[in-house]
C-alpha cells in the first residue's frame, strides 16, 4: 500500500468526530491535581486499538487520547469562570511503520473558526522541550473546525507525521509547550501532562 492512501484512510477513518465524544476532557471542576503524576501516567499507555487494520492491511496502535493541556488567554479570564477556553488531547497513531501524533483541540467558543480560521494542511506544530530545544512538524489535512453551536464550542484536529529523529526527541524529553501556526496567527501553549507523548512513544516501542 502507498504511504499516501494510508494517511488517506487514517485521517477518514480513525480521526473522526465521534470519536471526539470520548476525549477526557479537563474538568474545570475536578478536585485532581494536574500535576498527579501517578493518576495521569496510569492512563497514559491505554490502547483503544491494536491489531490488524483488514482495510489498511497493516497492524496498528492507537492509544486512547488524552488531556495534554489547557488553555485560556488573560482577557478572557473574567468571563470564562466556569471552564477553559481551549482544552487539548492528544495521542500516538501507529500504522505499521507510520507514526502519528493527533492532536485534538476544543474550543468552548461559538466564535472560533472566526478567531482562529482554519488548521491549515501544511502549518507547521513548534515542540519545545524543557532542554530548550524544539523540534517542527507539519498539519498532513486541513481542517476547517467543526461547530457544535448548541453547546457553543469548536473542535480541531491536527494529523503529523513523524520521522524518525522526532519519535527519538519525543520519547526521551518532557514537553514544555506547543506553538501553533492558525489561519488568524501564532499561538504558543504551555502544556500540563508534559510526559504524555513520551509515555506513550516508549510504550510502543516495549510492545
Amino acid at each position: 500500500m502507498k504511504f499516501g492512501s494510508l494517511l488517506i484512510i487514517i485521517l477518514c477513518c480513525s480521526v473522526n468526530s465521534d470519536a471526539q465524544d470520548a476525549v477526557p476532557w479537563y474538568n474545570p471542576y475536578s478536585t485532581t491535581a494536574l500535576n498527579d503524576e501517578v493518576n495521569l501516567r496510569q492512563v497514559d499507555c491505554n490502547l483503544q486499538k491494536e491489531g490488524l487494520d483488514e482495510d489498511l492491511g497493516v497492524y496498528v496502535y492507537e492509544f486512547v487520547s488524552q488531556p495534554f493541556f489547557i488553555h485560556t488567554q488573560s482577557q478572557f479570564k473574567k468571563w470564562k469562570k466556569d471552564k477553559f477556553l481551549m482544552e487539548g488531547s492528544a495521542h500516538i497513531y501507529k500504522a505499521d511503520k507510520a507514526t502519528f501524533l493527533i492532536l485534538e483541540i476544543k474550543i468552548n467558543s461559538e466564535n472560533a473558526k472566526h478567531a482562529y480560521g482554519n488548521l491549515e494542511k501544511g502549518s507547521p506544530l513548534k515542540i519545545s522541550f524543557f532542554n530548550n530545544e524544539h523540534i517542527y512538524m507539519e498539519n498532513i489535512e486541513r481542517d476547517r473546525g467543526k461547530a457544535k453551536k448548541s453547546e457553543q464550542f469548536t473542535i480541531y484536529k491536527g494529523v503529523y507525521p513523524l520521522e524518525g529523529l522526532d519519535v527519538k526527541e519525543l520519547g526521551k524529553h518532557y514537553i514544555k509547550k506547543i506553538g501553533i501556526v492558525w489561519e488568524e496567527g501564532y499561538q504558543e501553549y504551555n502544556i500540563q501532562n508534559s510526559d504524555l507523548i513520551m509515555n506513550q512513544i516508549q510504550c510502543v516501542k516495549n510492545m
